[in-house]
């Protein structure tokens, strides 16, 4: 089969790219022909390893650029941008033939660019954020002319949605949101692509706490920050490492010098090595507004490393079994946080344990039991396209 997938940009280390890119290589070597079509890649080399056999295409259309427009020019810009989108994709779609057409970016302003550029080539879309993040996007905005501009693009966009083959949900929670506006939703999760054969291979760290994922508004480490400031005095010997970068690093260096917290709070940069980070710590803190199924979750228990994580929407709640192989703490509640972070400290046995329970339930997302899935999804769907 033939199938193309779409997402904004494969340069960044993240979870979503990684998924996509180790899926395209899973397609592949199942005989599939594909296609990863991106939109604002440029020059920036792909982030994870991706087989020959996988075609790339970058679209060259800039639509980051749009946030250093004035409002009027913002709206004709887009217009530009998004009839250069939608030309350029026909052009690729006349030359590669797909038999089915994956939009894995979470932008929904593209979902009728990508319909009308199809030729009634079944459209599927898949989202990476949560149901809860992407409504915020819509409506989250500030008032302004160009915030009514971004929401009346969204709230059409999204009825794009009625004219896709299939949505693919990654938690049952957002499916019974999407099932409003689209015809057809199934949930599929992302696969774990490594599962460590052992975990004892790196000795873990004393009383380190590990935090990992794109320094970025909507994972809000601020909170993770000011949980730890509430429990620190007490016990001295704890650390955090962060891993990532992003928009939010600056600020969140300010706020650990702020709290006198530099020499116990450290950001480090992404590494490819992450599961050993993983494996060398006690536990993992996910404090994060929004999230789709975040993958960090999984790969830290699936290296016997118990997660800490806000009850946000919408997938950590189907991640972790709380206070089996893991704990929730009240969606935004800071000292509730702070108090599931220090119980975690104080019960060394009792978090071994949930370690321990927490990479067995792991097993489910390895990819010979889940990349099938996705498969079959995308081999089985059928045209709705009907304006």
């Amino acid at each position: 089969m033939r199938i193309i997938i779409i997402h904004r940009s494969f340069a960044l280390t993240g979870g979503a790219e990684r998924v996509i890119i180790e899926k395209a290589n899973y397609l592949s070597k199942q005989g599939h022909s594909v296609m990863l079509v991106s939109y604002e890649q440029g020059a920036h080399p792909i982030s994870f390893p991706l087989l020959d056999a996988v075609k790339v295409v970058d679209l060259d259309c800039r639509f980051f650029t749009l946030s250093q427009c004035s409002p009027l020019a913002h709206y004709l810009h887009f217009l530009q941008l998004k009839k250069k989108f939608r030309e350029s994709l026909r052009q690729t779609v006349a030359t590669f033939h797909p038999e089915v057409i994956i939009l894995a970016s979470d932008w929904q302003f593209l979902v009728k660019s990508v319909l009308k550029a199809a030729n009634q080539v079944p459209v599927m879309c898949e989202f990476h954020n949560s149901y809860d993040y992407i409504v915020k996007n819509i409506s989250g905005h500030p008032n302004g002319i160009k915030a009514k501009l971004t929401k009346s693009y969204a709230r059409h966009a999204i009825k794009g949605l009625k004219g896709c083959a299939q949505l693919i949900s990654l938690t049952e929670q957002d499916a019974k949101h999407w099932r409003e506006y689209a015809r057809r939703v199934v949930v599929i999760p992302n696969p774990l692509f490594v599962y460590p054969e052992t975990t004892d291979d790196v000795p873990r760290l004393p009383a380190r706490i590990i935090c990992v994922g794109r320094l970025n508004a909507e994972k809000r480490f601020d909170r993770t920050i000011t949980a730890f400031s509430m429990i620190a005095g007490k016990h001295p010997d704890w650390h955090i490492d962060f891993f990532g970068e992003g928009a939010e690093k600056a600020s969140l260096q300010q706020q650990i010098q702020s709290l006198g917290l530099e020499k116990r709070i450290i950001i480090h940069s992404p590494t490819k090595a992450i599961f050993d980070e993983y494996k060398k710590s006690q536990l993992l803190v996910l404090s994060s507004e929004f999230e789709g199924r975040p993958m960090v979750l999984i790969e830290a228990m699936s290296c016997a490393t118990p997660c800490l994580s806000f009850d946000c929407p919408s997938g950590p709640a189907e991640i972790i079994d709380d206070r089996v192989t893991g704990l929730l703490a009240k969606n935004g509640d800071v000292a509730d946080l702070a108090e599931k972070m220090e119980w975690l400290i104080t019960h060394e046995e009792e978090r071994k344990e949930m370690g321990r329970k927490a990479r067995t339930a792991a097993e489910r997302y390895k990819p010979e039991l889940v990349l099938k899935e996705w498969e079959q999804a995308y081999t089985t769907c059928e045209n709705l396209t009907d304006g």
